[in-house]
């Protein structure tokens, strides 16, 4: 793979996925924003790929105010000249049931979650469309096939992710930009390691053939080659990485 040339927007990079996925596509030549709202740790996964010889910059960003993604398209255009990449991937949780999970916490994750990929499609496009290409990841999660127990906003918003990115695929195909759509299976995250606890994680082990969990890398790796032209006929598509979780 080789992203030479290209500019990337990366959400919910600070840490986790959203991080290594910045890394790896620095790695692979491109020009990374890393958009956060901890700029601090924004920074200092921009200041890691630029150490490495790549280029990038920390950018505070809201994902669920419009504003903050024009400003973000904007800044990103006026220092790189185009943008060619975005990878949706920021989120959160406030886990519930169906009969006790709050409606403002339901939209609260719907906002970070599915709205902020609208959002962010819709501020690229007009940035792919100067470029005459361009390529849009969302990550959403494995429970949006297989469902969550307490975990009624997170499974419902990462499965309007799976709709958005396949509706995005269509209306878009005219003007030469992909999207797709990547559910990751349990990994290693710092949001993992400080939310789910031991019984939690056997129980899923045990449900996923590999025996383990997945490491951010891996899961940027998968990002990383739907964003390069090794993908270039691949749109609409969802992707498990998942270590057979869902087989």
């Amino acid at each position: 793979m080789d992203l030479h040339g290209e500019v990337a927007l990366v959400t919910g990079a600070a840490r986790g996925i959203g991080q290594a996925t910045a890394e790896k596509m620095g790695a692979l030549g491109a020009a990374v924003i890393l958009a956060d709202m901890d700029l601090e740790g924004a920074e200092a996964g921009a200041l890691s790929i630029e150490g490495a010889g790549g280029r990038a910059m920390a950018l505070r960003m809201d994902v669920r105010e419009a504003e903050d993604w024009e400003y973000a398209v904007e800044t990103t255009l006026e220092r790189y000249g185009g943008l060619h990449i975005l990878v949706n991937n920021a989120g959160f949780d406030r886990p519930g049931n169906v009969q006790k999970i709050s409606l403002d916490d339901f939209r609260a994750v719907l906002e970070v979650h599915l709205i902020s990929c609208l959002l962010g499609i819709k501020a690229a496009t007009y940035a792919f469309e100067e470029a005459g290409r361009g390529a849009v990841v969302n990550v959403s999660s494995l429970y949006a096939k297989i469902g969550g127990q307490g975990e009624a906003a997170y499974t419902a918003a990462n499965a309007g992710i799976l709709g958005l990115t396949k509706s995005a695929a269509r209306d878009l195909a005219k003007l030469g930009v992909r999207v797709n759509c990547v559910l990751p299976g349990l990994t290693d995250t710092p949001a993992i390691r400080e939310m789910m606890s031991d019984k939690v994680k056997r129980k899923l082990l045990a449900e996923t053939p590999l025996g383990r969990m997945a490491q951010p890398h891996e899961i940027a790796s998968v990002i990383a080659f739907l964003c390069s032209s090794e993908a270039s006929f691949v749109t609409g598509a969802t992707w498990e990485v998942s270590g057979g979780w869902n087989m």
